[in-house]
This record gives C-alpha cells, sequence and structure tokens, in this order.
C-alpha cells in the first residue's frame, strides 16, 4: 500500500496559498520529555509507515535537502497518528482506487503553516487493492502507532507552479487533504540507529545524487532533524 501516484505529482509542486494556521509555539518541542518522544524508536511504527511504500512510483525528483523540502511543503509538522480511515475512491470507472487517510494530531508546526479551513489533518495514501473490502482498514486501525513522526506535508489544492494548456481544474474533493512533498522522505521516524523514513522504498541506501531523505537519514535522533527544521524559519 502506497501514496497515489496522481497525489505525488501534486503534493511534490512548490509554493502555498495564504490564509493559514499560524504555528504552534516554538517552545513546544523544547518542553521537557519531548526530544524524548521523538527519539524513541518503535519497530512497529517502522512496519506500520512501510506499508505505505510504492517503489518505482516517483514522477518527480525529490527535493534534493530538508531545506528544499520544508519549501515545497504548506507545512512541516510533528504529530501522532491518530486514525486511519477511507477518504474517497478516484480514478475512472475500469481502474478505480481506492484511498486511505492517515488522520493525524499534530504537535508542533516545525515550518510554514497548515490550512485553517480545514478541521482535521488528514494525508491521503492508496489504500487496499479493491474498493470493496475493509479490512485492511480495520488492520491498519489495529496497528495505529505509537509516538511521533515528522510530516513534510503538501496542501493537495496548492495549485502546481506551472500546468499544461487544458490542465483539470484541481477536484474540490482533493482540497480536503494533504499528501507528503514527496515518497522518498515525505516523513520521517526513529529507527534503530538513526533517523528513517519508511515511507521510501529506497530507506537507508545512500547512492546517488542528495535527496532530503538521505538529509534526514543521516541524523540520529528525530528530536535534531525536527530542530534542524524548525530553524529554518
Amino acid at each position: 500500500m502506497a501514496m497515489l501516484i496522481t497525489v505525488t505529482s501534486v503534493t511534490a509542486a512548490c509554493g502555498d496559498g495564504g490564509g493559514e494556521v499560524a504555528a504552534a509555539p516554538q517552545s513546544e518541542t523544547a518542553r521537557p520529555g519531548a526530544a524524548a518522544a521523538l527519539d524513541t524508536h518503535r519497530r512497529e511504527n517502522v512496519a506500520f509507515f512501510e506499508r505505505f511504500r510504492m517503489p518505482n512510483a516517483l514522477l518527480v525528483e525529490p527535493p534534493e535537502s530538508l531545506a528544499a523540502g520544508a519549501d515545497a511543503a504548506t507545512a512541516v509538522i510533528v504529530a501522532e497518528v491518530a486514525d486511519v480511515r477511507r477518504t474517497r475512491v478516484v480514478g475512472p470507472p475500469e481502474a478505480r482506487v481506492p484511498m486511505t487517510g492517515v488522520v493525524l494530531r499534530p504537535v508542533e508546526v516545525l515550518h510554514g503553516k497548515l490550512r485553517p479551513e480545514l478541521k482535521d489533518v488528514v494525508v491521503e495514501f492508496t489504500g487496499e487493492a479493491t474498493v470493496d473490502s475493509p479490512e485492511s482498514i480495520a488492520a491498519l486501525r489495529a496497528s495505529l502507532p505509537q509516538g511521533q513522526a515528522v510530516w513534510f506535508l503538501r496542501w493537495q489544492g496548492a495549485p502546481p507552479p506551472t500546468s499544461k494548456p487544458g490542465a483539470r481544474p484541481i477536484p474540490q474533493e482533493s482540497k480536503k487533504f494533504y499528501g507528503v512533498v514527496s515518497l522518498d522522505g515525505g516523513m520521517f521516524v526513529q529507527g534503530a540507529e538513526n533517523v528513517v523514513s519508511p515511507i521510501a522504498a529506497d530507506s537507508g541506501e545512500t547512492a546517488g545524487a542528495p535527496t532530503m531523505r538521505k538529509a534526514g537519514e543521516r541524523f540520529d535522533k528525530l528530536s535534531e532533524l525536527a530542530k534542524r527544521v524548525r530553524g529554518l524559519d
């Protein structure tokens, strides 16, 4: 299970609109115990997010650094997972694709601003293989991760910087949700030895051009990554 390709192409675009929620106080993750909440490794958390991988699905190159990823994001937040739910079914009649929403409970906004009109922070990923079975949602709910992660979120209502003539307008339904800025480094959790991006198919790979995932996975502690992003403002 992984993020829908069409969502990836939208969320990888740069810039965002106005009218947004103010960031949480900068001291939020400086309170006692905050670093421990970020830096606690839970193997089951990594396994939960690995279900959203989609190998060979990148339509655009990922941001080359954490700063570039933050610039491409509507908001970068520390958050806990509150729930998962079916959001919608997309695609033509002959190839309907169910979508799963990961509902986040924000702890701190590290960079940017969340959209004020959205009551919930819901990040869309592709759902189960068929539109008729709810079993995968139930399985996800039974294994919700504990603790916190850092999310680079892109509001799906933000227009791309360029569009082809005749391009379809962004569906109203899409404007209810966020996506990650890239499947390769759009969110991070604490791993056993260092920070990891479990939704990335190439998590742990160090060869090749620089990317935000590689930059993030160089940190030993997730609290250090959060501090780095917080300092970008």
